[in-house]
């Protein structure tokens, strides 16, 4: 049975001076995110504050100062946060600016306090500080910050990142602000703050207890991501003792990464470990597929998130993998990310996780396989359903599972990288269709059979890319563009082909897009006397461009794209039934 003591809440409303006392001595916990609080909201705070304290305000001379939820005993002040570490952040660099900028000396002594507790042997209280931030970001608070007269001095943020920039940059802030109040203005200040505003203080006495509220705050809306969630979980396995080198090395890893792709990664890993469509959302599915994250903690750092972080690290690093697996490699990781979806990341991660545990040397050939087989599922606009069905039997081939799981609604397997013929052929049925009526598609596309037309070292990063019908859409009445496209069947058929469409390295023109040939030729897709894209490049040397023309174009650029994929004999046999 749960003992409800450990399960005890405790909840008050308590004045700013009664938080700011011996009565709590926060930390935060590893887990947490670093501070993030930007000008705008420090700005928002005190102006919020000098307005409550206003004769004529509306806030009836109280102000509320939100909530924060503790881990603490009844009775002792250590308290870890679980919420509110912004807002005691930044009232802890509010009272060290206010203390620094005191002028009298015993004044100044006195509301140290409010950032440092007093020692009183009597009482048996030692100095201690009254907030310690996360210990990555501890040291650097005390000294700018917390110690007295800290303040008078802040270094530039230049070289600074994260929750360290932002501390420098929010006392700056509230420096600048208090120093144009003047001293009598400030005292009333801080007389409102301690005596006038107040906290709603929670407090549970079991880490447990703080998981289970720190995730219902994250589903009602507190800024904390499912990695959040995940992290306070794992260090709660990990154990106290192993909390702070476990934090570590995690948020090593998400800084590099960046929060957006950290979060990323670990929806990857959970597709290499579960192979379905996730079911559940990822911080409690997540423990469910990844048994070791759930059982050893220690084994998922070491065995899983590093590896695949290094993974993920190499798959976004294009000088890295020309490096180690050669141009062609990169330049397929490079046409897999114009895809509009990612679902072929965790193969590629497994790959190259593989590889960097053993040097197996199939790289080259498995990215080869896994881009052809991702434009393959693009160009049919596969589902995402097909696509991770068809991504799960991929990862599998490459790694089975030790005990392998049937998935929901599997009835066989697919070919994994392999296409069939039946795939082949609709892969050649979407090529020749009207591909620049599929927006996502047509210019990845094109950008693919520009790389089938060259050596594979061009790059091409220009800040506009767009994607131009050499026959307009619009036939003008008397033009050579209406005599070649007399029929308007024909027109019809073949402008949205891609033997009609070229490639510009700059916004479409409208008016130049009705130029006859050899004006358009000239003008338009020659700026500067050259085109930046092969296939552009090449329309240039056809004298007239008819019907015959596009058709001649269409086979060249679909054979460029068979023989670049390996299925030549393939399309042959599709071109044949054509």
């Amino acid at each position: 049975m749960s003992d409800t003591h450990q399960l005890r809440i405790e909840a008050a409303h308590k004045k700013v001076s009664e938080v700011f006392s011996k009565d709590y001595a926060f930390s935060i916990p590893a887990y947490q995110r670093p501070y993030a609080w930007e000008k705008t909201q420090v700005v928002e705070l005190l102006t919020d504050l000098t307005e409550a304290m206003q004769p004529d305000s509306k806030s009836d001379g109280f102000y509320f100062l939100g909530s924060i939820v503790l881990v603490k005993a009844h009775g002792a002040p250590h308290a870890k946060v679980v919420d509110g570490q912004q807002r005691l952040t930044t009232l802890t660099i509010l009272f060290s600016v206010m203390r620094d900028l005191t002028e009298d000396a015993e004044k100044q002594a006195n509301r140290e306090k409010y950032v440092k507790q007093v020692a009183n042997e009597d009482e048996g209280i030692p100095e201690a500080l009254r907030l310690q931030l996360r210990q990555k970001d501890q040291a650097f608070f005390e000294k700018h910050v917390q110690t007295r007269g800290a303040t008078d001095n802040l270094p530039s943020t230049d070289g600074q990142a994260g929750a360290k920039a932002r501390i420098i940059q929010n006392a700056c802030t509230i420096r600048s602000e208090l120093e144009k109040m003047g001293e009598a203005k400030r005292s009333e200040l801080l007389r409102f703050l301690l005596q006038n505003c107040y906290i709603v203080v929670v407090e549970v006495s079991t880490q447990t207890a703080a998981r289970r509220i720190f995730t219902v705050l994250n589903a009602r809306g507190m800024d904390l991501s499912a990695t959040d969630i995940l992290k306070a979980d794992l260090l709660e396995r990990a154990g106290a003792d192993k909390e702070d080198y476990f934090s570590q090395r995690w948020e090593d890893i998400e800084v590099a990464l960046g929060r957006a792709k950290f979060s990323d990664l670990f929806t990857h890993i959970r597709m290499i470990f579960e192979r379905d469509k996730p079911r559940s959302a990822l911080e409690a599915g997540f423990p469910e597929q990844v048994t070791s994250f759930r059982d050893d903690p220690g084994g998922f750092m070491d065995n899983v998130l590093e590896p695949y972080a290094d993974a993920f690290t190499l798959s976004m690093n294009d000088g890295e993998i020309r490096k180690r697996f050669g141009a062609c490699t990169a330049d397929l990781v490079r046409s897999l990310n114009r895809l509009d979806n990612k679902d072929w990341l965790p193969p590629l991660l497994l790959c190259l996780r593989q590889n960097n545990e053993v040097n197996n040397g199939n790289v080259e050939e498995v990215v080869f396989q896994l881009e052809r087989l991702a434009y393959y599922l693009f160009m049919v606009r596969a589902d995402v359903n097909a696509r991770i069905s068809r991504y799960s039997d991929v990862l599998d081939a490459l790694e089975p599972l030790p005990t392998q799981k049937s998935r929901a609604g599997k009835t066989g397997k697919s070919t994994g990288l392999s296409l069939t013929e039946i795939e082949t052929f609709s892969l050649f049925e979407a090529l020749d269709g009207d591909v620049y009526l599929s927006t996502r598609v047509v210019k990845p596309l094109l950008l693919r059979i520009e790389q089938a037309s060259t050596d594979g070292s061009a790059n091409y990063d220009y800040p506009t890319i767009s994607v131009e019908h050499v026959c307009p859409q619009t036939l003008k009445q008397g033009s050579e563009w209406a005599d070649w496209f007399s029929n308007p069947e024909d027109h019809r058929s073949w402008l949205h082909s891609i033997g009609n469409l070229v490639l510009l390295n700059f916004r479409k023109n409208s008016a130049a897009r009705n130029y006859d040939f050899d004006k358009k030729k000239t003008k338009y897709f020659a700026p500067g006397n050259t085109s930046a894209f092969t296939i552009t490049n090449e329309v240039r040397a056809f004298k007239t461009w008819t019907t015959f023309d596009i058709e001649k174009r269409r086979e060249d650029l679909l054979r460029r794209l068979a023989s670049d994929w390996r299925l030549d004999d393939a399309f042959e046999s599709w071109w044949g039934s054509e």
